[in-house]
């Protein structure tokens, strides 16, 4: 990656630099400890609607918090009154046209009860369900990634993900023993 001119031209050693998209996630559970996921209304580039955590992709200049923070708001009306604890960190590779996306996992935590949840216009739906019945309704795709939120979210460790998968390279330093990449 560095060239001649990259190591005296600042501008162009930046101009040279791999492209990311950031995005930020949010798991909110109510009192029960159910999980709040929200359906697409259409189609996104590269998969069906499906039921996925709120969140989104970051703005420019945006940070993962506050990306977090924003989607949380925008798509199901919530406006969490304690900070956000990190779930998970989920490099993907380049797919479908989409350059490599890495994406921010938060724990919200349990929302008062009968908090209000008002959708965007991105969602035809809400439901809360138990990390048990949430797999049924998943994608295949999305299944790893769930399961490794959900013991993230039990537990106390974040977990470090390549393409929604816990990455085999992080070893037990980050992931926990092997035991802790089972389904719950």
């Amino acid at each position: 990656m560095t060239t001649e001119t990259t190591r005296t031209d600042p501008a162009a050693f930046a101009a040279a630099l791999p492209h990311h998209v950031v995005s930020a996630t949010a798991m909110v559970t109510d009192p029960a400890g159910r999980i709040l996921m929200l359906h697409q209304a259409h189609p996104y580039p590269g998969h069906p609607p499906w039921w996925q955590l709120p969140g989104g992709l970051s703005d420019p200049n945006e940070d993962p918090v506050t990306t977090a923070l924003r989607e949380l708001r925008e798509e199901a009306g919530i406006r969490p009154t304690q900070p956000l604890r990190p779930l998970a960190v989920d490099y993907r590779s380049a797919l479908d046209g989409w350059p490599p996306v890495i994406d921010f996992a938060f724990d919200v935590g349990a929302l008062p009860e009968g908090q209000p949840i008002r959708l965007s216009p991105e969602h035809d739906s809400y439901a809360w369900r138990t990390a048990a019945e949430w797999p049924a309704f998943l994608q295949p795709l999305q299944l790893d990634w769930f399961t490794a939120l959900w013991q993230a979210h039990s537990g106390t460790r974040t977990a470090v993900l390549l393409n929604g998968r816990p990455a085999a390279w992080a070893g037990s330093a980050v992931l926990g023993p092997t035991t802790a990449n089972r389904a719950p």
